[in-house]
């Protein structure tokens, strides 16, 4: 069976499932082709009912159930279900997912930003993420009306005139500015806002009980009333039951008061009464919870025949429908993507040691990057040498100061330090790493084949001077 995944751009996959196969096969085939595989948790599959509603997709439940068979191939939209800050995404992959859906959000209106200076500044994120930078040749004035559908929550000032130059003029600003930068910041923005993650469910009953819009977010409901009233935002912490039956959703909490009250909210049809209940279940779990509790994973339903079946076989699986669709929290999510890419990148291959000399004994090779390569290390080797006799590596700080300039014979002729010229009370030997103690300052290569290093002075006196002197005091002369 083949389904047909479009992404917030509009640009469309092609993906090949069983037909009895649940809705995770499909979405995780589609995660899969656009490189979001580690993360895939933070996204969902919508698609169409016969009314024209835009529904979730359950992906712990056969699709054929969902969709009612449809016609082939059958049509669903990536969407971002649960949002998180950018910060939390590992996958750049992810973040654009993220930023186009975002996007898609921004321009249809169904995200409001605060005043018109953060819209302007959205715009200009969007034209640097999509084009580039501004060029007062061929100006993207085509992206900048397309943008101008995004609108402030509650516009207390008309539209400014001068709008598109400052639009401009923060494009001008972030010049530079790379594709992935330009649309992490805009995630980061939108994270602001108090929409930001909310799933809205409307109604066309508003003069029930006054309430025309109900949103799910990640802090708790949002309870939308007409225009002359505020808003109220009810915490998970104060819902205290939550049910859905035919199109009426009741909603149990405690007010600010302490008090026991109730909600009543009609919606448009029984599934969208049954999406809001498993939308509280669902993001609640996500964003409150340490882990998903087994009653939620473990609920489900039966159809007539599977409840008939299940009376005489209770761990029979015919008819079985679960009704939430969860099984992280977020995170949980961030940890396994994670553990994921650790053990992702533990598994490549690295070569060889010959293979790497092989590879990069190009000799005189006039190649820009191996010229660099030689300068940056023809400098680190410099540095580790006595900066008094350049021809013994430092290995002594001298205290207090704590500066390591100089070799052990230079640093017990010295009476203040080369670089501060502060008094030397004592100096103390440091240890270098191996490999940057035996090196020649005229040949940048390992001298593996050296037995012993050159020393001014017999190597057992050295030795034994190193071993007893852990702290030696300044102008003690041999």
């Amino acid at each position: 069976m083949w389904c047909l995944v479009s992404q917030a751009n509009s640009v469309i996959l092609e993906v090949q499932v069983d037909p009895k196969a649940i809705g995770q096969e499909c979405l995780e085939k589609a995660c899969d082709c656009l490189g979001v595989s580690k993360e895939c948790d933070y996204f969902g599959l919508k698609y169409q009912n016969a009314k024209g509603e835009e529904l979730w997709l359950n992906l712990r439940n056969p699709i054929e159930r969902q969709t009612g068979g449809g016609v082939a191939p059958l049509r669903f939209a990536l969407r971002v279900k649960f949002w998180v800050p950018p910060h939390l995404l590992l996958q750049e992959a992810t973040r654009h997912q993220f930023y186009l859906h975002s996007r898609l959000e921004l321009v249809e209106g169904r995200l409001k930003v605060s005043d018109w200076g953060s819209v302007a500044r959205l715009v200009a994120l969007i034209a640097q993420a999509d084009g580039g930078d501004y060029d007062a040749l061929s100006p993207p004035h085509a992206l900048y009306s397309q943008c101008c559908h995004i609108q402030p929550t509650e516009p207390c000032e008309p539209k400014p005139q001068d709008f598109l130059l400052r639009i401009i003029q923060q494009h001008k600003e972030i010049k530079g500015m790379k594709t992935s930068t330009a649309e992490y910041w805009l995630l980061k923005e939108i994270s602001n806002l108090d929409t930001f993650g909310q799933e809205m469910f409307h109604s066309k009953f508003g003069q029930y009980n006054g309430v025309s819009v109900i949103g799910v977010g990640p802090h708790g409901i949002t309870v939308y009333r007409s225009q002359d009233e505020e808003t109220q935002n009810i915490p998970y912490t104060a819902i205290q039951s939550a049910t859905s039956q035919r199109r009426m959703f009741h909603l149990v909490y405690l007010s600010l008061d302490g008090e026991e009250t109730s909600l009543d909210f009609k919606l448009d049809s029984s599934q969208s009464a049954s999406g809001l209940y498993r939308a509280i279940t669902e993001k609640h779990a996500f964003y409150s919870c340490e882990t998903v509790r087994s009653a939620v994973t473990a609920q489900f339903i039966r159809d007539l025949k599977g409840t008939i079946i299940s009376i005489f076989n209770e761990d029979s699986t015919l008819g079985k429908k679960y009704v939430f669709d969860i099984r992280r929290t977020c995170r949980e999510v961030y940890d396994n993507a994670r553990r994921a890419l650790y053990c992702e990148a533990a598994t490549i291959v690295l070569p060889e040691e010959n293979e790497i000399l092989d590879r990069h004994a190009c000799g005189e090779c006039e190649n820009p990057k191996c010229k660099e390569s030689r300068e940056c290390l023809a400098r680190l080797l410099d540095a580790m040498l006595c900066r008094i006799c350049m021809d013994r590596s430092l290995d002594t700080a001298l205290f207090p100061c704590g500066h390591a300039v100089a070799c052990l014979d230079c640093a017990r002729r010295c009476e203040r330090c080369p670089l501060c010229r502060a008094n030397i009370d004592y100096c103390r030997t440091i240890y270098l790493p191996i490999e940057l103690t035996h090196i020649d300052k005229h040949n940048p290569k390992l001298l593996s084949e050296t037995i012993e290093p050159v020393f001014s002075k017999p190597l057992a006196e050295q030795i034994k001077e190193r071993i007893l002197g852990g702290e030696t005091p300044v102008n003690n002369n041999i």
